[in-house]
C-alpha cells in the first residue's frame, strides 16, 4: 500500500468507503456521510498537509490506483495533542493494513515531524481500532468527550 497527500478531488474516491454503513458504524454517530461532509474532510486534510507536513494520508493498494481507506496524524480537535486515525474499506479489514499503515504513520510522526506523543481515541465498542491501538504500543489513559461523543484515549510517547 501508498501513503499519499490528498487532492480536493479525492474526495470522489473515498465516497465509497465514507458512504459504507459498517465502516461508519464506530465513526461520530455512526450514519453515512453525505458527499458535502466527504469534501470537507479531504479539504481538511489538503490543509493539514500544507500546514504540518503531514495529516490522514490516502492508502491506495499498491499496484493499483484504487483507495483502501486512509491512515495518519491529525490535530486531535479541542486539544493540544496530535492524534492517529485509520478507517479502511471493508474488503481490507483482517489483513494487518491498519496495524502496517499505522506504524508508518507513527515513525513519521516521531522521526520527521518530531512530535514527542501521539494519541488515538475511538468509541469503546470500537474494539477491532481498539486492538490495533494495542499492537502499536499505545496504552489506555482516560475516557473523554470527542465531538459529543464518548470515546477512550490511548497514547504512546517518543520512544527513547
Amino acid at each position: 500500500m501508498r501513503l499519499l497527500p490528498w487532492q480536493p478531488d479525492d474526495w470522489l474516491l473515498l465516497r465509497s468507503i465514507a458512504t459504507d454503513p459498517q465502516v461508519m458504524r464506530y465513526i461520530s454517530d455512526g450514519k453515512p456521510w453525505p458527499d458535502e461532509r466527504v469534501r470537507e474532510f479531504v479539504g481538511r486534510q489538503v490543509a493539514h498537509f500544507d500546514r504540518l507536513g503531514y495529516c490522514l494520508w490516502k492508502l491506495l493498494h499498491k499496484e493499483t490506483p484504487e483507495m483502501i481507506g486512509f491512515c495518519g496524524l491529525q490535530p486531535l480537535d479541542g486539544t493540544p495533542e496530535t492524534e492517529i486515525g485509520w478507517w479502511l474499506a471493508r474488503a481490507c479489514w483482517g489483513q494487518g493494513l491498519a496495524t502496517e499503515a499505522a506504524r508508518a504513520a507513527l515513525q513519521h510522526g516521531f522521526e520527521r515531524a518530531g512530535l514527542a506523543r501521539i494519541v488515538a481515541v475511538a468509541l469503546a465498542a470500537n474494539r477491532a481500532s481498539i486492538h490495533v491501538m494495542e499492537k502499536l504500543g499505545m496504552k489506555y489513559e482516560r475516557e473523554m468527550i470527542h465531538r459529543g461523543f464518548q470515546v477512550v484515549l490511548y497514547a504512546v510517547n517518543r520512544p527513547g
